[in-house]
């Protein structure tokens, strides 16, 4: 799997309070708190211009354009399949979690 694709999954994940944790006695678990306006991504590996990549042009397979140097960066699709089929699960959870924060809202 392409080590980028690693790493910027693992700081999606670890975002959202998802990942590798080692054992620690089981706590109440707390309702996340989404910052609607940090924009995930990663730098550049050519040039380090912060790239925003959303989940969508991930699970889209969409190419990633360097505005600062125009390196375009593409996801193996095969090497990356579970990484990508685990960001599409993280993506309809957090579509769930959208639609049921609305239909509260409304109530």
């Amino acid at each position: 799997m392409a080590n980028w694709i690693v790493t910027f999954k693992d700081r999606i994940l670890s975002w959202f309070g998802i990942g590798k944790k080692e054992s620690q006695p089981a706590e109440p678990e707390k309702t996340p708190i989404v910052e609607v306006a940090r924009q995930p991504g990663l730098s550049c590996p050519e040039c380090g211009t912060k790239l925003v990549i959303s989940i969508a042009s991930l699970i889209n397979y969409e190419p990633v354009l360097c505005h600062g140097c125009g390196l375009e960066l593409t996801i193996d699709q095969e090497k990356s399949r579970q990484s990508i089929e685990s960001l599409r699960r993280l993506q309809d959870g957090l579509d769930q979690a959208e639609k049921i924060r609305s239909d509260n809202q409304l109530n």
